[in-house]
C-alpha cells in the first residue's frame, strides 16, 4: 500500500495506491554498512573489520544494486568524522536509512578541520605585540592557517534580527567555542550623539578607547541600535578618534539613537529607554581575555587566547576551526531518513538542515557549535521527530515547519524530550530555541533555558505547546517573551498547557519581559494549567482576541501577572492583519466551524477590538504587592474585551491587588471581577479606582471574593506547587486541578547521545534512569 500526498485544486489530498505483490515467504535482513575514520573507502563497508572511511562514500554505497531498497544501518564507529564537503542526500528511500552510532559510542561528525596544537606559537612580532594589550602577550598564540591546510577563512557578514547567521572561520578547544575579540566584553557603550539623525551612519560616544583601534584591518560592531529588540552587527567604514566617532558602511535596519545604559542593576523601564549601545568587535587590539580569537585575512594569521583552564594549550587539546557551511544537507522532499545518537558540530550555518521533508527523525543527537540552527527542517516537512535530542551554543535550536493552513492539514510533526539552551551564542533575536510555524506541531517536554530572546518562537495553527520547562530566556533582549508570537487574527486552536515559566526578567532596558507574549492581536491561545514563577510579566494579552487564561498558578510576578492592551483600537497594523485574514479561507465550512468567532470577524465594524478574552479561575499570589492584571488603557476595562472571573488569590507577604488606571471618562458596562481569594496587609485595598464614579456595580460588577492566609502551596522554593489548605478546598469546588508536578515537565529521560550519559552529568534537572526528573 503506498500513500501518495498530492495537490489538487490547490489542496493536498491523501491517495492510496494499492500494489498488489508476490511477497516472499521471509523478509530480507537489514543491511548494516560501517564507517570509522580509520578505515578505508575502497573496503566493502559490510563489516566491522572492513569499514568505509567516508560518509560520502556510504551514502555512494547505499545506492548500489543489492542495498537500495532495503532496511539500512550506516553504523559510524568510534572517533571524528571530519566532512571533506557536505554529506548531500539528494533523494529519499522507499525503506529506512539510518545514520547512527555503532553500538552507542562516543561519535562526531564536523564541518570542521582538526588542528594538532603544536601548530600555535606564542607571538613575537613586536608590530603585533604592540598592537594587542600587554596582559595577552604571554598567553596569546598565533598560527599561519595555511600551515594547518586552512585557505578558505569566511567572511564578516551581517546578523542579528531573525537574519540566519553564516559565520566566518570560528574556533573551538575542547568542545568549546571562542568568540571574535571585542570590547567591552561583556556589556556595551552608550550612543551619545547622531549627528547626521536617525537614519545616518554617524554615531559619537564618550570614551578615548578608541585610540588603539587605528590601524584595524576589519572592524565591525554588533549592537541595539534603535530597540532594545532588535539586535545587529554592521562594518565600521571609519573611526574618528579626535570626534570619538564611528561612521558605519551602511545604515542600520532601524536607525541610531542615544542610550541610556547603565549598570545592570540600574535597568532604566519603558520605550524611551530602550536600544542605542552596542560594542566593537572583530579587533585585533581587543585580545584581552581568555575565549578571544581574530584572523588577519591578508596574512592568514590566527591569533587566539586558549579557552583552557590554564590558559595555554597541551598536546592533548582537541582543537577545531569550522570550514563547511552545512554539515548535513538533504533534498527536498527526501524521506525515510533517521540521525541517531551522535554529535554533530563545527558547521558555519547549520548542523544538518532539509526543505519539504517527510518521516525523518532526529533522535539523540547532540548539536553544538554552530553558526545557526542545529536542526532546521523547513517549508513543508510532515512527519518530523526531534526527540531526546541536546543543543546548545548555536545560533538557534530547532527549526520546523509544516501542515497546510489552507486545509487546516496537521504537519505530524514533533519536537519532544530535548534539552536546548545557550542558543543565541553571537546573535540575539531569532536565534531561537525552538521556532516552528504550520499547522498541529507537538512541542512536549523540553527544556529550554539561558536564551538570548525568546526560547519559542511560533506561528500557525492548531500547535500543542505542553509539559515544557522553560528558565531564564530572554536574557539579552527586551520586548520578548519565552514562549512569543505575534500580528495574526486567524492562528487559532493553539494550546499552551501543563508548562512551567520561570525566571524569566528583564535585564536591559526597555519593553517587558513575559512568560508567554501574544504580541500585536496575535488571538484565540489556550493557556491552561501551567505554572508561572518569578517572571517579570507572566502572560500578555497585546491587544488580540479570543483567548482563554484559565487553571493556571501565577506566582510572585515582579511586575504584573497578566498584562492587557488595546492597541488595535488605533488600527496601526490593522493593513497587515487584514491581508492575513484575506490570504485564508475564513469564513468557508472548515475554518468556520473549527474557528467560528474569526467566521464573525467578517460582521465586526471594530476589528481591531480585544473581544472575547477570558481570564478565570486561575490561582495567583505575590510577595511584592503587584497586580494580577495590568489594562494599559482603561477603555478596554470591559467584559467584552478580557472578563475576568473566578480567579483565587493565595497569600504569601503582601497584597496581590487588582489596579484598574482611569485616564479618561468611557461607559463600562457588564465586567465581572468575582471569586478571587485575596490576603491584605498594610491596608492594601484589593481594587483602586481611579476615580469614585467607576465604583458601580454597573461598571465593575465585584463580587464573592475570599481572603486566605499564605501557606497555600507545599513548597514552592522546591518547585512544590501543589495545593493544601484553603486553596486547595477552593479548588476541589471550582473545578481547579492540582497544578502539575514539577517532575512531570522537561525531558523524560537523559537527552543527547548514549556517550554523554555514562557519566551522570551537573544540571539543575538531573534525569535517573526511569526518565523521571528529580
Amino acid at each position: 500500500m503506498l500513500f501518495v500526498r498530492k495537490k489538487v485544486g490547490g489542496r493536498i489530498m491523501l491517495r492510496i495506491a494499492v500494489i498488489l505483490v508476490l511477497l516472499p515467504t521471509t523478509w530480507a535482513a537489514a543491511i548494516h554498512l560501517y564507517v570509522s575514520p580509520q578505515g578505508s573507502d575502497t573496503n566493502t563497508g559490510l563489516d566491522p573489520s572492513t569499514p568505509l572511511k567516508t560518509l560520502q562514500r556510504a551514502r555512494d554505497r547505499i545506492d548500489e544494486p543489492g542495498i537500495l531498497g532495503n532496511e539500512i544501518y550506516v553504523e559510524l564507529m568510534s572517533g571524528y568524522h571530519d566532512l571533506l564537503i557536505p554529506l548531500n542526500l539528494t533523494h529519499g528511500y522507499t525503506a529506512l536509512v539510518t545514520f547512527r552510532s555503532y553500538q552507542h559510542e562516543e561519535v562526531h561528525v564536523t564541518g570542521g578541520k582538526r588542528i594538532t596544537p603544536s601548530l600555535f606559537k606564542p607571538v613575537t612580532d613586536p608590530v603585533i605585540l604592540e598592537r594587542i594589550p600587554e596582559e595577552a602577550h604571554e598567553k596569546v598564540r598565533q598560527i599561519h592557517l595555511p600551515d594547518a591546510g586552512i585557505t578558505d577563512y569566511g567572511t564578516m557578514s551581517v546578523y542579528g534580527f531573525y537574519r540566519e547567521r553564516i559565520a566566518p572561520l570560528e574556533l573551538f578547544i575542547n568542545g568549546n567555542p571562542l568568540r571574535l575579540a571585542r570590547w567591552p566584553n561583556d556589556f556595551f557603550i552608550n550612543i551619545v550623539n547622531v549627528p547626521d539623525g536617525r537614519r545616518g551612519v554617524r554615531f559619537g560616544y564618550n570614551n578615548s578607547r578608541d585610540a588603539r583601534w587605528v590601524g584595524e584591518k576589519e572592524p565591525w560592531t554588533y549592537g541595539y541600535w534603535f530597540f532594545s529588540w532588535a539586535d545587529q552587527s554592521a562594518k565600521i567604514a571609519s573611526v574618528n578618534t579626535s570626534s570619538h566617532e564611528i561612521t558605519l558602511t551602511a545604515p542600520t535596519k532601524y536607525g541610531l539613537k542615544t542610550g541610556h545604559l547603565q549598570k545592570k542593576d540600574n535597568i532604566k523601564v519603558g520605550d524611551a529607554q530602550q536600544g542605542g549601545y552596542f560594542r566593537v568587535i572583530n579587533m585585533l587590539s581587543e585580545l584581552d581575555q581568555p575565549g578571544e580569537y581574530y584572523i588577519d585575512r591578508s596574512t592568514g594569521i590566527l591569533y587566539m587566547w586558549p579557552n583552557t583552564p590554564t590558559g595555554y594549550l597541551n598536546d592533548s587539546d582537541i582543537i577545531y576551526a569550522s570550514i563547511l557551511d552545512d554539515c548535513i544537507s538533504i533534498a527536498i522532499g527526501a524521506n525515510n531518513i533517521t540521525f541517531q545518537d551522535f554529535t554533530i558540530e563545527a558547521c558555519r550555518r547549520f548542523g544538518i538542515d532539509g526543505t519539504d521533508l517527510e518521516s525523518v527523525s532526529f533522535l539523540n543527537l547532540e548539536a553544538k557549535n554552530l553558526g545557526s540552527y542545529g536542526i532546521r527542517s523547513a517549508g513543508d516537512s510532515r512527519n518530523i521527530t526531534v526527540s531526546g535530542c541536546e543543543i546548545h551554543d548555536t545560533d538557534g535550536g530547532i527549526n520546523v515547519s509544516g501542515g497546510d493552513r489552507i486545509d487546516l492539514i496537521p504537519s505530524g510533526n514533533v519536537i519532544e524530550d530535548n534539552h536546548i539552551y545557550k542558543v543565541g551564542r553571537e546573535t540575539s533575536v531569532g536565534a531561537d530555541g525552538i521556532s516552528h510555524s504550520g499547522v498541529n506541531n507537538i512541542i512536549r517536554n523540553n527544556y529550554l533555558h539561558h536564551g538570548t530572546y525568546s526560547c519559542i518562537m511560533w506561528s500557525g495553527n492548531d500547535h500543542i505547546m505542553e509539559y515544557n520547562h522553560f528558565e531564564d530566556c530572554c536574557q539579552n533582549a527586551t520586548d520578548g517573551g519565552a514562549v512569543h508570537c505575534g500580528r495574526d487574527w486567524t492562528m487559532r486552536g493553539n494550546h499552551i498547557r501543563y508548562n512551567y515559566f520561570q525566571n524569566t526578567l528583564r535585564t536591559w532596558p526597555g519593553g517587558q519581559i513575559r512568560g508567554i507574549m501574544l504580541d500585536d492581536e496575535f488571538s484565540s491561545v489556550t493557556i491552561e494549567h501551567n505554572v508561572f514563577f518569578t517572571n517579570e510579566v507572566h502572560a500578555n494579552i497585546g491587544g488580540g482576541r479570543d483567548t482563554i487564561i484559565r487553571y493556571n498558578v501565577f506566582y510572585n510576578a515582579t511586575e504584573i501577572s497578566v498584562d492587557v492592551d488595546g492597541r488595535g483600537l488605533n488600527g496601526s497594523d490593522l493593513p497587515e492583519l487584514e491581508a492575513a485574514l484575506k490570504a485564508v479561507p475564513y469564513t468557508d465550512a472548515l475554518w468556520s466551524s473549527r474557528y467560528p468567532k474569526l467566521a464573525a470577524m467578517a460582521y465586526d465594524n471594530v476589528p481591531g477590538a480585544p473581544r472575547g478574552n477570558q481570564i478565570y479561575k486561575n490561582l495567583y499570589y505575590t510577595v511584592n504587592g503587584t497586580r494580577l492584571i495590568n489594562y494599559h488603557r482603561t477603555y478596554i476595562v470591559n467584559n467584552t474585551y478580557f472578563n475576568l472571573t473566578d480567579n483565587y488569590q493565595v497569600a504569601y507577604y503582601y497584597l496581590y491587588y487588582i489596579y484598574i488606571r482611569m485616564f479618561v471618562y468611557f461607559l463600562f458596562l457588564g465586567n465581572q471581577i468575582y471569586k478571587n481569594i485575596y490576603y491584605m496587609v498594610k491596608g492594601s485595598k484589593l481594587i483602586s479606582y481611579h476615580g469614585a464614579y467607576l465604583a458601580n456595580s454597573t461598571y465593575f460588577n465585584v463580587t464573592d471574593n475570599f481572603q486566605v492566609q499564605s501557606s497555600d502551596f507545599v513548597d514552592p522554593e522546591k518547585y512544590n506547587f501543589q495545593l493544601q489548605g484553603k486553596a486547595k478546598a477552593w479548588a476541589a469546588q471550582n473545578g481547579f486541578d492540582e497544578p502539575i508536578p514539577f517532575n512531570q515537565v522537561g525531558p523524560r529521560f537523559a537527552p543527547g547521545p548514549t556517550y554523554l550519559n555514562k557519566v551522570p552529568r551537573q544540571f539543575s534537572r538531573n534525569w535517573n534512569s526511569r526518565g523521571t526528573v528529580r
